[in-house]
């Protein structure tokens, strides 16, 4: 005995819609979903130096629009800064200061 297979169309029920074929209004107002991160408020602004005396030494570090400087290289974050200086996990914030 074999089995009857019932072949059915494929058809798209009747309250489903194709709007990739409508025309869409033009009155509507696209809004940009990507937005800028808000900038830290303990990062001081753009342009300014920090300094730090660290074994005998002053560091100076720049701070720029989204990164900083040290020693000629940029650095995402305060924190990879600190890092390098120190040689191990530490916060930015708290190593320069800007934790208050």
């Amino acid at each position: 005995m074999k089995k009857q297979i019932k072949k059915t169309r494929k058809t798209t029920p009747k309250n489903v819609r194709d709007i990739s074929t409508e025309s869409m209004p033009l009155d509507i107002e696209v809004k940009n979903s990507i937005s800028t991160p808000k900038r830290d408020p303990r990062i001081p602004p753009v342009g300014t130096v920090l300094t730090k005396t660290y074994h005998g030494q002053t560091l100076e570090v720049k701070v720029l629009e989204n990164s900083f400087e040290y020693q000629g290289k940029v650095y995402k974050s305060i924190s990879r800064v600190a890092m390098e200086i120190v040689h191990h996990p530490i916060s930015g914030y708290v190593f320069f200061g800007l934790d208050k």
